[in-house]
């Protein structure tokens, strides 16, 4: 029987710089002209892992497995969620990454899943996982 995929998602957020000079309508709108950051010639990162549930089941409704759809989606709206609630941070959302399945080789059956690393090691160096 294949297990299925955790409800999690992770979150790749890296750090930025302001670019450039200030939007003049900034005090207004809090637009800031930024680009992402790098040292070295890489981007610096974080990987934050996110644990999510149904509400819907949780008030009745039929459980939904979740998937790589449904992950995908989860993963953008939080990330618009993270950019929100850190306004104050030099960090800004980048990428969302979902489980991957571990396979065995011989059935092809899925026996477990791993969350996803930070990813892109000859562009980005990860700073030390964090959660939200």
């Amino acid at each position: 029987m294949p297990v299925p995929m955790p409800a999690a998602v992770v979150l790749i957020v890296c750090k930025t710089v302001i670019a450039g000079p200030a939007d003049q309508n900034a005090p207004y709108t809090g637009y800031e002209n930024r680009e992402w950051a790098t040292e070295h010639s890489m981007m610096v990162c974080r990987r934050q892992e996110v644990q999510l549930f149904d509400q819907a089941e949780s008030l009745g409704a039929a459980a939904q497995p979740f998937n790589l759809q449904r992950c995908q989606r989860s993963g953008i709206m939080l990330g618009t969620q993270w950019d929100a609630g850190h306004r104050g941070s030099s960090y800004r959302f980048w990428r969302v990454a979902c489980p991957v399945p571990i396979v065995d080789t011989r059935t092809g059956d899925i026996i477990a899943w791993k969350m996803p690393e930070c990813g892109h090691r000859d562009t980005v160096r990860c700073e030390v996982d964090a959660e939200i």
